[in-house]
């Protein structure tokens, strides 16, 4: 597990090309130090505004819970972010061990508390049934969370699911484009150290 040893700041890298894995990356250590903005509750809060990685309601009715609700939000967030993370882990290495099955139980442990409304709301050709959860609920908000991190578990591919090959990097990336396959987080971040690295130790040789 990462531990933070202090919040990160400023925008979020949104790489993932999809939540769970912008969820995942909520986490980064740019510089050897590990920074999240699941810190505490206000980073969380700010983090999940500016993300979109939770539907705009929801991140609207985190204004109602208290600092220690907000804080306990923060520590859950970053435990289901983990188990997610070691599953990913797992998975990319072609493993299947029972730590995997513990996780998968804990995300869908969220998902069971997470309650759900159902309404009818008007649609272009008369009515649809609308599912979405309650947000009053610090179980809502991880449930949801969850729900985004169960998507991407079944509905893509794991080989296009990957990390970033800077080793020093912990970022992780959807490759769904065709051609050459993705290998940084970012070609002007990591992809231009390695190649410097790369580039001085063919110098050295």
């Amino acid at each position: 597990m990462l531990t933070p040893t202090r919040p990160a700041s400023g925008a979020p890298m949104l790489i993932g090309e999809h939540p769970a894995l912008d969820f995942l990356n909520s986490t980064l250590a740019p510089h050897g130090e590990t920074l999240d903005y699941l810190y505490d509750g206000d980073t969380l809060r700010a983090w999940l505004g500016t993300s979109r990685v939770l539907p705009e309601f929801m991140v609207q009715a985190l204004a109602h819970f208290s600092p220690a609700q907000r804080t306990q939000l923060a520590n859950d967030a970053r435990d289901l972010r983990e188990a997610f993370r070691r599953i990913l882990v797992q998975r990319h290495a072609a493993k299947a061990t029972d730590e995997v099955s513990k996780d998968l139980d804990y995300i869908n442990t969220w998902l069971s508390r997470g309650p759900l409304i159902v309404a009818p709301l008007p649609a272009e050709h008369g009515w649809q049934l609308a599912l979405r959860r309650d947000p009053s609920t610090l179980a809502a908000v991880l449930a949801e969370l969850a729900a985004v991190c169960a998507d991407l578990l079944v509905n893509y591919a794991p080989e296009q699911v990957r990390r970033c090959e800077n080793p020093a990097c912990t970022l992780w990336f959807h490759d769904h484009k065709r051609g050459p396959r993705r290998r940084w987080c970012s070609m002007a971040i990591c992809g231009n150290r390695m190649k410097v690295a790369a580039h001085r130790a063919r110098r050295k040789t």
